[in-house]
C-alpha cells in the first residue's frame, strides 16, 4: 500500500503533471477574476481595468528586454551542464537590467497616465488606473524575468505558478475583499504581482547551493558531440526582445486600437472573449515552459534523437488539450461569455474567429520555443516581425470598418501565421526535431527569412 502511495506521489510530482495542474488552477483563478470583475464593477469599469491590464502586459514586454526568455535557455543550458556559478552570474546580470528598465517603464507610466488617457484614449476615466499601473508595469518586468529564469533552473512548475497563477489569485481576493473600481483593482493586482516576484526570489535563494561553483567540463559531452558554446545573455536577448514584443503587441494592439476607436463596453466584451482565447495559449505555454529547459540541453548536448522526440511529444499534447477548448469556443461562443456576464454575448463573433486562430496554433504546439531554446532566435525574430507588419495592417484596416469583429481578425490570423511559420521553419532547419504536419518551406521564403544562410541542423 505504502509503495502504491508513494507511486501515486512520484507521478503527480513529474513536471508534466504538476504543470498541468497549476494550469487547471490558474485557469480557474483567472476567469474567477474576468467573472467577478464583470459582474462587481460592470461592463464599463471592467473595460477600464482591461485596458490597464493590456497596457502593463505589453508595456513591461519593453522592461524585459528579451532577457526572460534569454535566461531560460541559458540557465536551462548551464546547468544542464552543472555549470552553476556562470548561471548565476548571468542571472544576476539579466535580473539586473531588467529591474533598471521596469522601474524607468513603471515610472514613465506613472508620470504619464494622465495624458495618455485624455490624449490618445480620451477617457479621463481611465486616467486613475492607468497612473496606479505604474505598479504592474515595474512588477511585470521584474517578476516575468525571475520566474522566466526559475523554469530554466528547472523550477518549471514554480515558474508557471508564480508567473501565471499566484497573482491573479491574489487579485481575486481583493476583489472578494472590496476592491470596487479599476483603480483600486489595479493597484492591488500590482501589489500581487510584486509578491509573486518576492516568492521566486526566494527560491533561487533557497536553492543557492547549485550557482556556487562549475564542474569541470570537458570538451565533448558522453551524450553525442561537442558542447555547443553559449553565446552572451544579450546577444541572445536582442532577437527574443523582438519576438516578445510581437507576441505582445498581437494581443495588445487590437485591444489598444479598439480602446481608442469605441467606447470601455465594447473593450470590456473584447477583452473578455480574447482571455477565453487565451486560455488555450496557457496550456500551450505552459507545455513550452515544462519542456523549454529540455529542449535546451538537449540541443546543447547534441541529442538530436531526443530533442526530436520531445518536441513531437509537446506536439501532440498541446494539440489534443488545446484543440478541445477552441472547438467549445467555436460551437458555444455564447454560453461561454455568458457564464462570465449576459452583458458580454456581444462578443460572441469575436469568440468563434479566436478559436479559430487558436485552433491552428495548437496543431503547432512549442515550435517557437523549439526555435528560442536552439539558437535560433534571429530567425523567430524574423517570423515574428512578418506576424507584427500582418497584425497591424489588419488593425487598421479592419477595426475601423468592423470593430471588434476585426480586432478578432487580426488576432486570428497572426497567431495562425505564428504556429504554421514556426513548425515550416523548424522543420527546415532542425530535420530531425521535425514536427508532425509542417508544411514545407517555399523557396521565397526561405530567401526572404535568411535560411539559406544558416546551415540547417540535422
Amino acid at each position: 500500500m505504502d509503495g502504491q502511495v508513494q507511486r501515486i506521489v512520484l507521478f503527480f510530482q513529474r513536471p508534466v503533471v504538476a504543470g498541468f495542474g497549476v494550469r487547471g488552477f490558474e485557469v480557474v483563478a483567472k476567469l474567477a477574476l474576468y467573472l467577478l470583475t464583470a459582474r462587481i464593477l460592470g461592463v464599463a469599469e471592467a473595460g477600464l481595468f482591461f485596458l490597464c491590464l493590456t497596457w502593463s502586459s505589453w508595456f513591461s514586454t519593453f522592461g524585459r528586454m528579451g532577457i526572460d526568455r534569454a535566461l531560460t535557455r541559458h540557465m536551462g543550458a548551464e546547468l544542464g551542464l552543472s555549470q552553476g556559478a556562470t548561471a548565476r552570474r548571468t542571472l544576476l546580470a539579466g535580473v539586473g537590467r531588467v529591474t533598471v528598465t521596469g522601474l524607468v517603464l513603471g515610472i514613465a507610466t506613472g508620470l504619464g497616465g494622465a495624458t495618455l488617457a485624455h490624449a490618445i484614449f480620451g477617457d479621463p476615466a481611465l486616467a486613475p488606473a492607468l497612473v496606479h499601473t505604474s505598479i504592474a508595469v515595474a512588477g511585470m518586468s521584474v517578476t516575468f524575468t525571475l520566474t522566466a529564469a526559475l523554469a530554466g533552473a528547472g523550477r518549471t512548475t514554480w515558474a508557471q505558478f508564480l508567473q501565471n497563477a499566484f497573482w491573479p489569485a491574489l487579485t481575486v481576493l481583493a476583489l472578494v475583499a472590496g476592491a470596487r473600481d479599476a483603480t483600486s483593482l489595479v493597484t492591488c493586482m500590482g501589489i500581487a504581482i510584486w509578491v509573486s516576484g518576492g516568492i521566486a526570489g526566494l527560491i533561487f535563494f533557497r536553492d543557492r547551493a547549485r550557482f556556487r561553483n562549475d564542474a569541470a567540463l570537458s570538451t565533448d559531452t558522453p551524450a553525442s558531440g561537442p558542447v555547443e558554446h553559449m553565446p552572451p545573455l544579450m546577444t541572445t536577448a536582442w532577437p527574443l526582445m523582438v519576438v516578445e514584443l510581437v507576441q505582445a503587441t498581437i494581443v495588445s494592439v487590437p485591444v489598444l486600437l479598439l480602446g481608442v476607436m469605441a467606447d470601455a463596453a465594447d473593450v470590456g466584451a473584447f477583452s473578455v472573449a480574447l482571455r477565453i482565447s487565451m486560455l488555450v495559449w496557457m496550456v500551450l505555454v505552459s507545455l513550452g515552459t515544462v519542456a523549454s529547459p529540455r529542449f535546451a540541453a538537449l540541443h546543447r548536448k547534441g541529442d538530436l534523437e531526443g530533442l526530436g522526440h520531445l518536441n513531437r511529444q509537446i506536439q501532440l499534447i498541446g494539440t489534443v488539450t488545446g484543440g478541445l477548448v477552441c472547438l467549445a469556443m467555436i460551437v458555444l461562443p455564447e454560453t461561454l461569455l455568458a457564464i462570465l456576464s449576459p452583458g458580454f454575448t456581444t462578443a460572441a463573433v469575436p469568440l468563434m474567429i479566436l478559436g479559430a486562430g487558436q485552433a491552428i496554433n495548437a496543431l503547432y504546439t512549442g515550435q517557437d520555443v523549439l526555435l528560442a531554446m536552439t539558437g535560433n532566435g534571429g530567425t523567430l525574430q524574423r517570423l515574428n516581425l512578418a506576424q507584427l507588419v500582418v497584425v497591424l495592417l489588419l488593425s487598421v484596416s479592419f477595426i475601423p470598418l468592423i470593430g471588434a469583429s476585426g480586432a478578432a481578425l487580426a488576432t486570428a490570423i497572426a497567431t495562425a501565421q505564428g504556429g504554421l511559420g514556426a513548425a515550416m521553419v523548424a522543420a527546415s532547419l532542425l530535420p530531425a526535431a521535425r514536427p508532425y504536419a509542417a508544411l514545407p518551406l517555399p523557396a521565397t521564403l526561405r530567401h526572404l527569412l535568411a535560411l539559406n544562410r544558416q546551415p540547417s541542423t540535422t
